[in-house]
């Protein structure tokens, strides 16, 4: 594997030093100049690092993914900035973002009013992540607001004959799309780990675990053990759909690696609270498999999805993948105390140290090109807000502090 002919030295990236260092220079990128007075965060910026522009949109990821980023880093480090913060993303996902009459929330603003207004699970997972990681943080008033999610989930999204979130309803709450997707049950099962980290309460371990087995095992079954995005609503893989569009920001076509190590990490974050012999031997396998198929051994770096005949179908390099796949390793290195996966840690964040952080802007490139050249127009755009990098760290601060 070529790593690098760029002069650019390594640290040493299972020092918590380094590691909180990091955090901190990418929210430097951030705070506080993405913080709008008018409400919520400005999500567009320059390769310069200065705010775009062109910020006249707010979509409801990137509004939560900031609200965390700002949250997570407010309990590591006790800074009363950042929990300010996060409050001010929490104020606008309840006076931008939610739908007074419904409840829900609109997927796009633009100039303050709704661009679209449809509710899309996915989004609202991270609704209820920021919630409770802002209130994990220090935010204790918005307790109820937890709850109030996890509720309006349970009414409109969950399928109980199923035992999935349905993925898409319109603004009404109505009508229901025929789509189903585990892209969206993944960021749900995230959402209800943090939503237990930050209140202790069982119920939301509890359906995360319910999740977990239904994606991971029962219909990964369907696909000998690997994970496909799209399903019918009798929750059958479909091959067909997206086919061709490898490249979809939200529903690419193809096997996506980034999330057999996505869920790994999951997995054995549900494994540290809960322990099942099947959680570190899907987790183990997933990861696996994602390498086995997916790494790139001329360049480094993982593809970003591959066919179901095992060929690579998006040979880009996408930074979210990197980052889950390092976080990953590092839980499989210390739950199944195994030294190889801590080699696997070094390599991912070697390839990430030298191709994929902008070591003069702080932030990830959002992506490259499989040979490690930057294709992006812009540092950061509307949905891309480092939130897998500064999580990823995040949590092996944790682990290392255990």
């Amino acid at each position: 594997m070529q790593i690098s002919n760029k002069d650019i030295s390594q640290p040493n990236f299972r020092s918590k030093a380094f590691l909180v260092n990091h955090v901190r220079s990418i929210l430097s990128f951030y705070h506080p100049q993405c913080i709008d007075a008018s409400g919520g965060y400005f999500q567009h910026f320059n390769v310069d690092g200065k705010v775009s522009n062109s910020n006249s949109q707010k979509h409801l990821v990137s509004s939560s993914r900031l609200t965390i980023n700002f949250a997570v880093a407010a309990k590591q480090f006790s800074d009363p900035d950042f929990l300010e913060a996060a409050r001010h993303g929490v104020a606008f996902l309840r006076n931008g973002h939610r739908n007074v009459e419904t409840g829900g929330y609109a997927w796009i603003l633009e100039d303050g009013l709704v661009r679209d207004g449809d509710n899309h699970c996915y989004g609202v997972a991270f609704v209820l992540m920021a919630y409770a990681r802002t209130y994990g943080a220090g935010a204790t008033e918005i307790y109820d607001y937890i709850e109030e999610t996890f509720q309006f989930m349970e009414r409109h999204f969950w399928r109980e004959e199923d035992q999935l979130y349905v993925d898409v309803m319109d603004v009404d709450l109505k009508t229901v799309s025929p789509y189903r997707g585990q892209n969206a049950n993944m960021h749900c099962c995230e959402a209800l780990i943090s939503a237990y980290e930050a209140t202790g309460e069982k119920r939301y371990l509890e359906r995360a675990i319910i999740i977990a087995k239904r994606i991971t095992v029962e219909l990964a079954a369907q696909c000998d053990g690997k994970i496909w995005e799209h399903y019918n609503d009798h929750w059958l893989v479909d091959f067909v759909y997206n086919a061709g569009d490898t490249e979809n920001k939200l529903r690419p076509w193809g096997y996506q690696p980034g999330h057999f190590t996505e869920w790994a990490k999951l997995l054995l974050l549900i494994n540290k609270h809960s322990p099942h012999d099947w959680l570190g031997v899907r987790a183990k396998a997933l990861f696996d498999k994602a390498l086995e198929v997916s790494f790139d051994r001329d360049y480094g770096g993982l593809y970003y999805g591959f066919s179901p005949s095992g060929e690579i179908c998006s040979n880009g390099k996408y930074s979210w993948v990197q980052a889950e796949t390092i976080v990953a390793a590092a839980l499989l290195a210390t739950q199944q105390e195994n030294h190889a996966y801590w080699c696997i840690y070094h390599q991912f964040w070697q390839y990430a140290w030298t191709y994929m952080i902008d070591h003069e802007q702080k932030c990830w490139h959002r992506n490259l090109t499989h040979d490690n050249k930057t294709i992006a127009p812009s540092l950061v755009a509307m949905g891309r807000t480092d939130y897998h990098s500064i999580c990823s760290c995040i949590e092996i601060i944790n682990l290392l502090s255990e």
